[in-house]
């Protein structure tokens, strides 16, 4: 039976506890990322992953995103830049970051933020 799925801003059980690792990012230009993520839902066919995800402050930039992904922001903020193009998303803000993107992701502060990826 498909039944829908509930996300928690703390994450599943003990997640907010647990122990920061190191993140994968596409090209580091400042920082440590370290923090968690926590897929709540995944499907292979389309390809959609969503659940929580926070992180330590970092810079980094990316040549093409590889997916499309919505964001809402739990606590923190980011800002995102693109050949004349700045803007800042902070708790309660809700945007999607498209397939394709060239720019950068500064993060000044520790994000927790909800996502869904697709593709």
């Amino acid at each position: 039976m498909t039944l829908p799925i509930r996300l928690s801003a703390t994450g599943p059980a003990g997640w907010m506890a647990a122990a920061d690792e190191p993140l994968p990012t596409a090209k580091l230009l400042a920082g440590t990322p370290m923090g968690r993520d926590h897929a709540d839902f995944l499907r292979q066919d389309p390809p959609v992953r969503a659940g929580i995800w926070r992180s330590t402050p970092y810079v980094e930039a990316y040549d093409s995103y590889p997916c499309d992904e919505f964001m809402l922001i739990l606590d923190g903020e980011v800002t995102l830049e693109s050949d004349g193009f700045s803007d800042t998303y902070r708790r309660g803000d809700a945007f999607i970051l498209p397939k394709g993107f060239r720019g950068i992701w500064r993060q000044p502060v520790p994000v927790l933020k909800y996502y869904v990826l697709i593709g």
